[in-house]
């Protein structure tokens, strides 16, 4: 029977005691210990996307940074670069932020 691996979520035989592609060892796991790898699998994954979106802010900040570096200079016309990382630092805030959510709801779940 293929079953999901508890680790990696790739399918495995049911007999094997090892997963082929990350090493999980599988031996006698009991449903409890399923559930709490499963669940520090998500708060993993809420860690990695609070990361993200930290990230996407320091894009947005520092495309408002350089668009208004550029603006104080008289001789010099604003760019489209610093409008471009500011979009994308927006996009990305969102997207990540829709992620997260829907992660710590599946958390709650669980």
């Amino acid at each position: 029977m293929i079953v999901n691996c508890p680790q990696c979520r790739k399918p495995m035989s049911s007999k094997a005691p090892l997963c082929p592609n990350c090493g999980f060892e599988r031996g006698e796991v009991s449903e409890e210990q399923l559930e709490e790898l499963g669940r520090r699998r998500l708060r993993d994954r809420i860690y990695r996307l609070k990361m993200g979106s930290y990230a996407a802010i320091s894009l947005l900040l520092a495309g408002a940074g350089w668009y208004f570096y550029q603006a104080s200079q008289l001789e010099l016309r604003p760019t489209v670069g610093p409008l471009c990382l500011v979009a994308v630092g927006a996009v990305a805030y969102v997207v990540v932020r829709a992620l997260l959510f829907k992660s710590k709801r599946e958390l709650k779940k669980t």
